[in-house]
């Protein structure tokens, strides 16, 4: 089965270059796929040539993007043929598969809405982010999976337990999870703490038999890898991103700090390396492939604003397994059993 891309070539913060090289190297390691570079067009081939890519493209020209620092909204109705608004109306139109943005993040959820059919029966779609988390013992695999964080800030106990859903079959068609581990992050681990909402979403997700509810947890078990999907409001759940990738700049600033500073501690950094570079990338965005926007019916991924080539390239081969797996129709053949069965029960929600 080929799979069709459309890369926003114009998007990031090293666009069209990292992105271009990003384009080359998937083609380059990724069998049965086809990247169309949305962009610029002279721009994308120089930037092919100065790559001596060896892999053609097909290129569809625009001279409009949506720069990082734009108002998403207006840019997105203002621009109606900037890169990502191109790349949008292909996968509604179903000339591609997927679509890689390493963008404005506000102007791609937002392009894609106003394309991309959302699945029936879901109400909400969530900005997912892979992280990294603790590895202790071999039933860990080192990562999970947190959403919302950032698409939908505030959200009922229906909408909730769809992101359940939709992380579940992400992780484990994606990934390979077997029956990845589903927390609902609260204030504490009873299932009577929190608010109302949470309350009546850990009722709910007890009784999706689909799902490996393991219950509520807390924001420490979060880092130890306790849940393989990590389920919040998108406004709680932006918190929590922000602080954790706070907290790997403050490692990685603290350890030059260290290395600097005294020859004893320089040996101690050096006999410490291997580890040093292992933390180094386990912690590092590039190796997850970007954060996608579940919900819809055909899938969009938000590549990190700050993406090099290595970045570009893992996003479009989440794309494309994504698409292989056909991830989509399995979250809405699920969202729709669960939805039948049980509509009474979102309805006292």
């Amino acid at each position: 089965m080929t799979v069709r891309i459309a890369l926003d070539a114009m998007g990031g913060d090293h666009a069209p270059g990292e992105v271009v090289r990003g384009a080359i190297r998937a083609a380059e390691n990724i069998s049965n796929i086809e990247i169309v570079l949305i962009g610029d067009e002279k721009t994308i081939r120089d930037e092919l040539r100065k790559a001596a890519a060896r892999t053609l493209f097909e290129i569809i020209h625009t001279d409009t993007w949506i720069g990082m620092e734009e108002d998403p909204k207006q840019a997105v109705r203002e621009k109606p043929d900037a890169s990502i608004n191109i790349a949008a109306r292909m996968v509604n139109d179903g000339d591609v598969d997927a679509i890689v943005s390493a963008g404005n993040t506000g102007a791609t959820i937002l392009a894609a809405a106003g394309h991309i059919p959302v699945i029936e029966g879901i109400e909400r779609t969530a900005l997912a982010t892979v992280y990294p988390t603790a590895k202790f013992d071999p039933s860990k695999r080192g990562f999970g999976l947190m959403l919302d964080v950032g698409a939908t800030l505030q959200c009922t106990p229906k909408q909730l337990v769809h992101f359940a859903f939709m992380g579940n079959f992400y992780m484990s068609e994606v990934f390979g999870f077997d029956r990845p581990r589903i927390g609902l992050l609260n204030i504490g681990e009873e299932e009577t703490k929190g608010g109302e909402n949470l309350k009546r979403t850990y009722q709910l997700l007890k009784k999706a038999d689909e799902l490996n509810f393991i219950g509520n947890i807390e924001g420490k078990d979060i880092p130890k890898g306790l849940a393989d999907v990590v389920v919040t409001e998108g406004f709680l759940g932006n918190v929590v991103l922000k602080m954790l990738e706070g907290v790997a700049e403050v490692v990685k600033e603290t350890g030059k700090y260290a290395f600097r500073k005294k020859l004893t501690w320089k040996l101690a950094m050096a006999l410490l390396s291997p580890g040093i570079r292992k933390l180094k990338q386990r912690t590092d965005y590039s190796e997850y492939g970007g954060a996608p926007i579940l919900g819809f019916k055909k899938l969009a991924i938000k590549a990190h604003g700050r993406s090099n080539a290595k970045a570009i390239s893992n996003a479009i081969r989440v794309a494309s397994e994504s698409s292989r797996q056909n991830i989509c129709q399995k979250i809405e053949d699920a969202i729709g059993r669960f939805n039948l069965k049980h509509e009474p029960d979102f309805a006292e929600a």
